[in-house]
């Protein structure tokens, strides 16, 4: 049997009034007052999931509970003595809800038993009212408190509508990533247990990359935005999620709207991809080599490799990824490649605009940080593109190089670097002599 401490679960009983009412029965058993604690406890878990129900309904807006409370308040008003409501309170929770496992309500049920033997007087026995045994009482807590005490109420996992009905109204509101991600942490993922988490990540799974309608396309960065969150925070239950559903998420699915949305996830989660069947690999592979270039990068574990990819070759070479390829060489130490990259980047350039562009964004920023031998490799591959030399700002901009080469080398040999020099000959100190 698993490790279990009444004292430990009573920190985590998640209503403050249950939790008070709890000490009650807890009070009883140590006692050995094991009827009293008995006809207690049933009272205590009545009432939390009664709360449970008025959260669902207030916090959450789960009509089903709304149901279940308006009847409940119609019983009570039809017969306030009546406990006919309390009876079904369980079955409820366990149909209409899905809150309950079977083996829970069964457990539930002795507990109910065990409370009307204890509470009202049997004239056939010879002790018109049962007392039970310590370990019998111990049994029964311990199931209250694992089954419903120290559940969430969000532990429905009929409560998925509700969420994905909650996140559509919020989703022209709270329009950033990080504005989602906190309102969705806070007001679901941080009560939502594993079980329900992974239902919804199914759910996601196929609003996002599995079902093409005219809702789901609508609600497609939403749900991007709230996957990407549970992987940021509950990255192993995602990872779970991954093992446990294979052959579901290697559904690959051919519309074109529904490639795209994976297509984009795994460029941001390459780490997914290892997940897959290898037939899907084989598919989403085929998949990239037919879109736009920017995905190639999903086929590389290493980013040093995909640098090395895009530097080998001006047709593959992208920006749309540089702050992918910063982010990971940064992270993985290898900021020289980056460098290399950026210098790559720049002398590739096709236009006049495109070598402004990419000189503020990629040589700028970097370059104070750019080895010596980088600095020359910039200025040799700048001299072999007029895009980069015979732009109106070259003059300015290549300036900033110049005095760096200096800087590591006054006495730095320029010969073959017409272009590169072309308006800042003055400061070579072998061309003024």
């Amino acid at each position: 049997m698993s490790y279990f401490s009444i004292d430990e679960s009573i920190e985590n009983i998640k209503n403050l009034y249950t939790k008070e009412l709890f000490k009650e029965v807890y009070s009883s058993y140590a006692m050995g007052n094991y009827r009293s604690a008995t006809v207690m406890l049933w009272s205590v878990v009545v009432t939390d999931l009664v709360h449970k129900l008025k959260e669902l309904d207030s916090v959450y807006s789960d009509p089903k509970a709304k149901q279940i409370l308006q009847y409940i308040q119609a019983e009570q008003k039809k017969d306030p003595k009546s406990s006919k409501w309390e009876s079904e309170i369980i079955d409820k929770f366990y149909k209409e809800i899905n809150f309950f496992e079977t083996f829970e309500v069964a457990n539930l049920e002795h507990l109910q038993k065990m409370r009307h033997v204890s509470a009202h007087p049997v004239i056939t026995s010879t002790d018109l009212l049962h007392s039970p045994t310590k370990e019998t009482v111990y049994s029964l807590i311990r199931n209250a408190l694992e089954s419903v005490l120290t559940k969430e109420a969000l532990f429905s996992s009929k409560i998925i509508d509700v969420v994905l009905k909650d996140l559509n109204t919020i989703r022209d509101t709270l329009v950033s990533y990080d504005q989602r991600d906190r309102y969705f942490s806070h007001k679901f993922l941080s009560k939502m247990p594993n079980a329900v988490l992974l239902k919804f990540l199914k759910t996601l799974w196929k609003f996002l990359f599995r079902v093409n309608n005219p809702e789901t396309i609508l609600n497609k960065d939403i749900n991007l935005d709230i996957l990407n969150s549970i992987i940021n925070r509950k990255e192993q239950i995602f990872i779970d999620f991954l093992n446990k559903e294979k052959d579901f998420i290697s559904d690959i699915q051919l519309e074109d709207n529904l490639k795209e949305n994976l297509l984009h996830f795994l460029l941001n989660n390459r780490w997914c991809f290892e997940y897959f069947s290898e037939n899907s690999i084989q598919t989403i592979t085929t998949i990239i080599e037919t879109s736009d270039s920017k995905f190639q990068l999903i086929k590389f574990k290493r980013i040093i490799d995909y640098i090395d990819f895009l530097i080998r070759s001006s047709n593959n070479y992208s920006l749309s990824n540089f702050n992918i390829i910063e982010d990971e060489a940064e992270e993985y130490s290898c900021k020289d490649k980056f460098y290399d990259y950026c210098i790559e980047g720049y002398s590739f350039a096709r236009s006049f605009d495109s070598a402004d562009d990419r000189f503020d964004k990629l040589i700028r920023p970097y370059f104070q940080n750019f080895s010596f031998q980088q600095l020359k490799n910039l200025a040799s591959k700048a001299n072999q593109n007029s895009q980069c030399y015979d732009r109106g700002r070259a003059k300015r901009d290549h300036k900033l190089i110049i005095e760096k080469i200096l800087e590591n080398d006054p006495t730095y040999d320029f010969t073959g670097l017409d272009g590169f020099m072309d308006g800042n000959e003055s400061l070579i100190p072998s061309l003024t002599d």
